[in-house]
């Protein structure tokens, strides 16, 4: 009858969370996959594929833990399988597809009902390796909320969580390991032992055997015939018994040393791989940062470029301005270039003056202070001068243009017009608050 198959490893740190995504949703060479069989794989919870560690950082934030040690484990990785005879193959010695089998649903039910729906982070199904296998993620959460790896994972646990699972897949026809087996995963360790040993220890491995040849003695006078060949016989096989003993262990140790060896070769193959994955990256990465470095450069040349000649225009400006100014001033005309510039540049103070006039003689006006006021706060500001009580002046703060009263028309009718009616409300408002006797309503 086959096995129920559940192993554990923590993912202790960021590091390991990331190795295991890495693996688990195939981002790295994995020597022992068909690639071809790849598309067979299935995610059942993390669709996304997202690291493993952000995963369960999250759902321990979820947990509003007063504290969090350093040293916590954030996430633990169980391999939920079964012996191999367990799934039915093809000609081809390949497993039937287990997607939608009542093996995968069971191991599914069996661990959110452990460890809880909400703890499950990943889930997922590899079927290009020669046996069948889930890789499961869990954040360790106790039934009281607290992240402890260290209970929801301790011996007893284990022991008691691969009897369930023996439980759970039992349906199945699958049953329990040996309790309390003392079995480990000594192979790997071995030949990666194996692999240290030095070239002196090499080479006294690979020396044949020593061996003598076996001598037959001469029959004693006490010993009949009979017994004399079978002692013989004894002695023949003893040491024929002890040379194939040696042998066997010497071939034993040769072939754990050729393992060891293949599997570095391999290992070495996958590194060679990702390292030439790398450099392709790398010099992908260079010529693009080669590209964007010469386009922003000319970019960078373009606009020192227009700056210079807009600096070159403005100064050039300038010049004409002074020019301009100083024949001005000497009583000469301006130039007739000048004079369209000058009247779009009065129309357009005259326009902002005469807008901010409409909404304030709509109040009324007590002071000339209140008129200036409101004008200081509009576009780069104004100033107001009173020439008479009825005629102001209004300059521009940023380039001294001036205007006289009589030149500015808010809402289509004269600015003086409008101001005395102002002024007039202003004084009947006055006289009614003091009517009134000043009192509120």
């Amino acid at each position: 009858m086959p096995y129920a198959i559940l192993l554990v490893a923590k993912l202790a740190s960021a590091g390991a969370a990331a190795t295991a995504t890495e693996h688990n949703y195939r981002l790295q060479d994995t020597p022992n996959a068909a690639p071809q069989l790849a598309d067979t794989n299935v995610e059942y919870l993390n669709h996304e594929r997202r690291n493993y560690w952000h995963l369960a950082s999250e759902r321990i934030e979820e947990l509003h833990l007063p504290r969090l040690r350093a040293d916590a484990v954030r996430a633990v990785e169980l391999v939920l399988t079964a012996s191999p005879d367990f799934f039915a193959r093809g000609a081809d010695h390949r497993a039937h597809d287990v997607r939608d089998s009542a093996w995968m649903h069971d191991n599914l039910a069996f661990v959110q009902k452990r460890f809880g729906k909400e703890n499950v982070v990943g889930f997922a199904l590899h079927q290009d390796e020669i046996t069948p296998h889930i890789h499961c993620v869990v954040v360790p959460v106790t039934a009281n909320g607290r992240l402890s790896c260290r209970d929801v994972f301790s011996p007893t646990s284990l022991r008691q969580l691969q009897t369930d699972y023996a439980e759970a897949m039992k349906p199945q026809g699958l049953m329990r390991g040996i309790h309390y087996s003392t079995a480990r995963h000594e192979d790997v360790r071995r030949y990666y032992g194996a692999q240290q040993m030095s070239q002196d220890e090499l080479r006294e491995l690979a020396r044949p055997l020593q061996t003598q040849c076996h001598q037959i003695r001469s029959r004693a006078e006490t010993h009949d015939e009979v017994t004399y060949r079978d002692i013989e016989r004894m002695r023949l096989a003893k040491a024929w018994g002890e040379l194939l003993v040696a042998a066997n262990h010497k071939i034993t140790q040769l072939a754990t040393i050729a393992t060891a060896h293949a599997l570095a070769h391999e290992r070495a193959k996958v590194l060679e791989r990702q390292l030439a994955h790398s450099q392709e990256l790398l010099t992908k990465k260079h010529t693009e940062l080669t590209s964007t470095t010469t386009s922003l450069t000319k970019q960078l040349q373009d606009v020192t470029e227009e700056r210079d000649k807009q600096r070159d225009r403005a100064d050039e400006q300038l010049k004409l301005h002074k020019r301009a100014v100083i024949r001005h001033s000497q009583g000469q005309p301006l130039a007739e270039g000048y004079l369209p510039l000058v009247q779009k540049l009065r129309q357009q103070h005259q326009y902002t003056i005469e807008q901010a006039l409409v909404e304030r003689l709509r109040s009324p006006i007590g002071t000339t202070d209140e008129l200036a006021a409101t004008l200081a706060l509009v576009g780069k500001g104004y100033s107001v001068k009173s020439i008479n009580p009825q005629e102001f002046s209004f300059t521009s703060k940023q380039d001294g243009t001036r205007f006289s009263s009589s030149e500015l028309w808010p809402n289509g009718k004269p600015f003086q017009e409008q101001y005395i009616e102002a002024k007039q409300r202003s004084q009947q408002y006055n006289y009614s608050s003091r009517e009134s006797g000043g009192m509120e309503m």
